[in-house]
């Protein structure tokens, strides 16, 4: 298994950013050695941001299901044009490259199946504590403890690439938890301790790279069920926070096919919502 290339194509990679293993490889291969096709997963030390490294070296060509992982990101990319800060010691960043041949309205649901295949790989870890967000985030005990960003780039075949950015707070000290206004959570069990970084990076590879290949072949509608039943904020009243300021109100009762979120005014009526730059806030968050 290639986790670690040492010659895979060079011209991607800036020498001021050469490869640097910071996570145990040891727990990688152990993770990913059940994957029909391991990824290739490249460590760095420092970068800007994963997700635009991957959008930039993409027309050059990237090999499917190919992984960027960065100790430390300076200028980490959030949804809505936020950052998304981390600490070195604390947290997994890291972006996974793949292609569908589906439309960009199709891939509306990719965010909803990457939060449930993180949720997926953390409940299989033993941290069951761990619900979804509309439309790309984790909770756990009321607080985010991951998000997700995908962003999208058609290609020359006509294909579309998806860069898949995903930030996890393993064990943040409490300096970097205070820096923020939302209340986080991590990984931590009550004794305080956090399972391996490359451990979790295995383990989330290993669950989403499958979930990926049945998304590329049915789309979002099989896992809509799933996901709600996880959805931290199901049959609860939310207010939805439109990119003119606007607000929408009513209680989640579903997804639609493409990962809409569906909701019930209260006059009775449903109305569907697509994720783009709407936020959305319940009651004690």
């Amino acid at each position: 298994m290639n986790v670690r290339p040492t010659s895979l194509l060079p011209a991607l990679f800036p020498t001021i950013v050469p490869p640097e293993p910071f996570l145990d490889e040891a727990d990688l291969q152990r993770e990913l050695g059940t994957l029909p096709a391991a990824p290739v997963v490249w460590q760095v030390r420092s970068l800007d941001s994963t997700n635009r490294c991957l959008l930039e070296w993409a027309p050059q060509g990237l090999p499917r299901y190919f992984c960027l992982a960065a100790r430390q990101q300076t200028a980490g990319r959030g949804r809505q044009g936020r950052a998304w800060v981390s600490d070195p010691e604390g947290s997994l960043t890291f972006s996974l490259w793949s292609v569908f041949d589906r439309s960009l309205q199709e891939l509306s649901g990719l965010p909803l199946v990457v939060s449930l295949g993180v949720l997926e790989a953390l409940h299989s870890l033993g941290i069951t504590t761990v619900g979804v967000k509309w439309p790309n985030d984790l909770w756990r005990e009321g607080r985010k403890v991951a998000g997700v960003l995908v962003e999208t780039t058609r290609l020359s075949s006509g294909q579309v690439g998806a860069v898949i950015g995903i930030g996890l707070n393993v064990a943040l000290p409490p300096a970097v938890q205070e820096a923020f206004s939302l209340s986080l959570n991590d990984l931590r069990d009550e004794a305080g301790q956090a399972p391996a970084r490359g451990t979790v990076l295995g383990r989330l590879l290993n669950t989403l790279i499958p979930l990926l290949e049945s998304f590329a072949q049915s789309g979002f509608s099989p896992f809509a069920e799933t996901w709600m039943t996880h959805c931290v904020h199901r049959n609860r009243s939310v207010t939805l926070r439109h990119p003119d300021q606007t607000l929408s109100q009513g209680e989640c009762i579903g997804l639609s096919p493409l990962g809409g979120l569906i909701l019930r005014n209260p006059a009775g009526d449903s109305q569907t919502y697509h994720g783009g730059e709407l936020s959305l806030r319940w009651e004690g968050t």
